[in-house]
């Protein structure tokens, strides 16, 4: 049986300096954005696989992407994966999810995730209100206020 369930994402690392530009070259070749913080990521769907766009301030090599694989309890995974896989770390645990690097024996590196995405729709929803906070509103409403300029 396997544990991996499908390619979740892609992710593609931006410069700082360039991640805004990055951004908005995806957005003007055409793919779909799911959403947006500004100079924090950036999500693109291509046919349900997502493409993640991360700003970085380390030096990058001419190519820099990332292959990410979901499963369903990554913790189980990797308590009982132990042994058959390199882990680079343990678990990590964000706002988006819970992440961990594997090294497959040929040296290529590559993520498994378990996506947590009550968190995400929280996230994204929090990061609209301060977008949307952030200018003055165009009607007489909170910006909360679900019929007001988000």
């Amino acid at each position: 049986m396997s544990i991996v369930k499908k390619v979740h994402m892609c992710i593609m690392m931006a410069p700082e300096s360039s991640f805004e530009d990055t951004v908005k070259f995806y957005k003007e070749i055409g793919l779909t954005s799911k959403f947006h913080i500004e100079n924090k990521w950036a999500e693109f769907d291509i046919g349900g696989l997502l493409i993640g766009i991360c700003p970085t301030s380390k030096e990058l090599p001419d190519r820099s992407t990332g292959l990410v694989m979901q499963v369903d309890d990554l913790q189980s995974v990797y308590e009982n994966q132990k042994d058959l896989i390199t882990f680079l770390a343990e678990p990590v645990e964000a706002i988006h999810g819970i992440m961990v690097s594997v090294k497959d024996p040929s040296g290529n590196i590559f993520d498994l995730y378990q996506p947590t995405p009550e968190k995400v729709k929280d996230l994204v929803q929090k990061a609209k209100e301060e977008e949307c906070c952030a200018t003055p509103c165009q009607k007489e409403q909170s910006c909360k206020d679900d019929d007001c300029c988000c």
